[in-house]
């Protein structure tokens, strides 16, 4: 395996499970153990955090270590915005009789359902997980390679911070998606686009309010 494999395994490694919640922010991390952890030298360790870096997931501290940053509450609502954006721009492309655009309306009816079940499993990263896909699968029918990476990109952090807020207040109600999604799907299935959109612009005021009532900001 050469350096720049290796340098994507630690960098891959490592996010995952930053995002996913086992590294939790203000975790201070160390090259040396992460390195003795992974079975590789420091030099791929340390690419691999220069470019978590980069993205935002940690910050290097002078002779103590690197520190997993949190997603803050405005940068979670910017991110939100961002993919409030591209629904609606989504939504307003369907609206096009020349736009052919594929949406398959039986997988997304099964994002829901495995939403649904997992709410009653107390399945928080199952629900989490399918209410993104639900997402993103929106945004990929539209064929848009640019935006589709965009789209994970952002997908990551807020399920980083959904997850990390989810550990640290498990007695606070989570569960607030599956109605913005319920509503779309049946606004898709009637070919009421429009309607689509106004599900969309509710987005952020329902997750404003539920971040000011539980204490986010």
């Amino acid at each position: 395996m050469n350096k720049i494999s290796l340098v994507d395994t630690a960098y891959m490694m490592l996010r995952e499970r930053m995002v996913c919640g086992e590294l939790m922010p203000e975790t201070l991390l160390s090259e040396n153990e992460l390195a003795e952890e992974y079975q590789m030298s420091r030099t791929p360790i340390r690419h691999a955090i220069a470019r978590l870096e980069s993205e935002g997931y940690v910050t290097a501290l002078k002779n103590r270590g690197v520190l997993v940053k949190d997603v803050g509450g405005k940068e979670f609502l910017d991110l939100i915005e961002q993919i409030q954006s591209m629904l609606f721009y989504s939504f307003e492309m369907m609206k096009k009789p020349n736009r052919e655009i594929y949406l398959n309306l039986e997988s997304l009816a099964a994002h829901v359902e495995v939403q649904r079940t997992a709410e009653k499993r107390n399945d928080y990263p199952l629900y989490t997980e399918h209410h993104f896909l639900f997402m993103r699968e929106i945004v990929e029918s539209l064929n848009n390679g640019v935006m589709l990476n965009t789209f994970d990109s952002f997908r990551d952090k807020l399920y980083m911070y959904s997850i990390v807020r989810f550990k640290r207040t498990p007695h606070i109600k989570h569960y607030s998606a599956i109605g913005i999604n319920r509503d779309t799907l049946h606004a898709l299935s009637s070919n009421d686009y429009s309607a689509a959109q106004e599900v969309v612009l509710s987005l952020i005021p329902i997750t404003r309010e539920r971040m000011l009532a539980t204490g986010q900001f």
